[in-house]
């Protein structure tokens, strides 16, 4: 039984310890998805990333919890939001070690922090090596599916659908658009998500050649954000580039009119912002299109023009090449050949510029990769040799507390045994002294019924001498009266003296009467007290006869109350009432 108890506690205590680790990793999940809110909701306000990253580094060297390293390393990817030179990664490239760091001092022990690593180095490999964001979308979609939290599932299966629209996977991509439309929730923070998964089915829809669709798609998206009261600065941008496909849809349909309408909206927009990136130089390039297409010169060489002007400030190199490109375009189109050559210059130097970037970024992935291998190696060899010291320590600590645990079953063991012991021995002696009470009782009982059966046959012969002397006063008439009565005087006296000494017996009697009657009571509370007192008659067996005698009523009334006794008591009528009652 003891060893059954200590195998219940070993389980009850595993189970307490495993509960209690993952209640810590739920708990530190939830805390880095809160530090994840309270940092996006600071993007571009890089002192204040800065204030929250130092304090949750004070934090981390107050308590010493690993927690608080890890959150102050997961904002740090949040300073280079935007902010990066090369315009042409959505995240800087000097990312990639912070994520890595993160994921080594992770080392996949929080799945927030794993899926938020992956997710980053997908959209860092998205155009770099497809393949590879690939591997790191579908090990974070795996993990944040498995958890049941969705912490960035949503966006996983958007960045997984944009991927596999890159490959020309138009189906499969409608179907992650989809899935991340699922699993959004319509707050008003989603609502630009919302909008942009309608957009990319418009984008598919488009590239599958089913424009009906695709401007219903991008209507819907267009009506989401419209119906938003005080949109902010993204809602504001991405609505500006929905009204610009919705331009271009336009004009693949025909509608030249519409197309051109809405895509000016959009150029206006962009240009009032000054917003020199990617979205102008397409909507430049969609207006050049639509221009080219309907032969109207002078429109043309507005929008060729203002490409010149602000090709500038375009800082994104594609970006560069795609506007130089496009003017290159005009200046063939007009046959102006000087102008095709120095432009051409122009793209030479850009191609070459944008080659030598490439093979920096890839160099530097390269290193990153190779660093974070090496470092990865050397920490899997320091774990292996960390776990192979925790387990020496588990494995001692093991032995010892087995130990402890026989030492203790051992000790209780002898101790139960010793007192089990001492209790059979005080039992022993404890029945020994009961015994001898009980025989004295017994010796005392015997002598008392001894002598009651000696005051009994005193009596017995007393009250025949009492009877014959009557007998004798009844035949002689002349018998002398006064010396008769003085007789029986003495003889009543000698039976009054004969009852005293038995007094101590018949006092017990009563005593046992009294509980027999209160005992009956109890249990049959409908009882009469008259019923009560034939209760005790019955159980001394006497019959009806001698009951209609001592009480003054009919052997048939005696009777009657036997019969009520036993229905009051619910005993059948064929069952004995006097076994009943002597052994209650």
């Amino acid at each position: 039984m003891k060893n059954e108890i200590i195998k219940i506690l070993t389980v009850l205590t595993f189970l307490m310890v495993i509960v209690s680790c993952r209640s810590k990793k739920d708990e530190a999940n939830n805390y880095f998805n809160r530090i994840n809110e309270e940092v996006s909701r600071l993007i571009y306000q890089h002192e204040k990333i800065k204030e929250l990253k130092e304090r949750e580094q004070r934090k981390y060297e107050k308590t010493g919890e690993r927690k608080y390293h890890i959150s102050s390393k997961y904002i740090e990817l949040f300073y280079d939001y935007n902010d990066t030179e090369d315009k042409d990664d959505e995240f800087g490239l000097s990312q990639i070690p912070i994520v890595y760091e993160l994921l080594m001092l992770n080392n996949n022990d929080y799945d927030y922090i794993t899926i938020a690593c992956n997710f980053n180095l997908a959209h860092q490999f998205e155009h770099k090596s497809p393949k590879l964001s690939m591997q790191f979308l579908d090990e974070a979609i795996k993990l944040d599916e498995e958890s049941g939290k969705k912490y960035y599932l949503p966006h996983l299966y958007h960045l997984k659908g944009r991927s596999l629209f890159n490959d020309k996977k138009y189906l499969e991509a409608l179907s992650y658009f989809n899935r991340s439309l699922q699993n959004l929730d319509k707050t008003r923070h989603n609502l630009i998500y919302i909008s942009s998964m309608h957009n990319n089915f418009a984008l598919c829809y488009e590239k599958m050649g089913r424009l009906d669709h695709a401007l219903k798609e991008i209507r819907q998206a267009a009506h989401i954000l419209e119906n938003i009261k005080d949109l902010n600065l993204n809602e504001t941008f991405f609505l500006a580039n929905i009204k610009g496909s919705m331009g271009f849809y336009y004009f693949k349909l025909k509608n030249y009119t519409e197309s051109e309408k809405l895509l000016l909206q959009e150029l206006k927009f962009y240009r009032d912002s000054r917003n020199f990136n990617q979205e102008l130089v397409n909507s430049l390039t969609k207006l050049y299109r639509l221009y080219n297409e309907t032969g109207q010169s002078e429109k043309l060489k507005e929008i060729v023009d203002y490409s010149i002007s602000v090709e500038p400030q375009i800082r994104t190199i594609s970006d560069k090449i795609t506007i130089n490109e496009m003017i290159q375009s005009y200046y063939l189109k007009i046959n102006d050949a000087q102008s095709v050559k120095s432009l051409c210059k122009n793209l030479v130097v850009l191609h070459e510029k944008k080659d030598e970037n490439s093979v920096e970024k890839m160099t530097y992935i390269s290193d990153t990769l190779n660093n974070f291998i090496i470092k990865s190696i050397d920490q899997k060899h320091q774990h292996r040799l960390d776990d192979q010291k925790l387990k020496n320590r588990l494995m001692f600590m093991m032995v010892c507390i087995v130990i402890i645990i026989f030492s203790i079953i051992i000790y209780v063991i002898r101790n139960t045994g010793k007192k089990e012991k001492e209790l059979a021995e005080k039992e022993r002696i404890i029945l020994m002294k009961n015994k001898k009470i009980l025989e004295n009782d017994m010796k005392r009982q015997e002598e008392k019924i001894t002598n009651l059966h000696l005051n009994l046959n005193l009596k017995i012969e007393t009250e025949k001498t009492f009877l014959e002397n009557i007998r004798k006063m009844k035949k002689l008439k002349n018998i002398d009266a006064e010396q008769t009565i003085t007789d029986l005087f003495l003889k009543i006296n000698n039976l009054i003296q004969i009852d005293k000494k038995n007094y101590d017996l018949i006092s017990e009697s009563s005593q046992e009467n009294k509980q027999f009657i209160q005992k009956l009571s109890e249990n049959f509370p409908s009882l009469t007290n008259n019923e009560l007192k034939f209760c005790v008659y019955y159980k001394l067996e006497l019959s009806s006869k001698e009951i209609s005698l001592l009480e003054n009523i009919t052997e048939g009334s005696a009777r009657v109350y036997k019969t009520k006794i036993k229905t009051k008591m619910n005993i059948g009528k064929e069952s004995d009432l006097n076994t009943f009652l002597k052994n209650i």
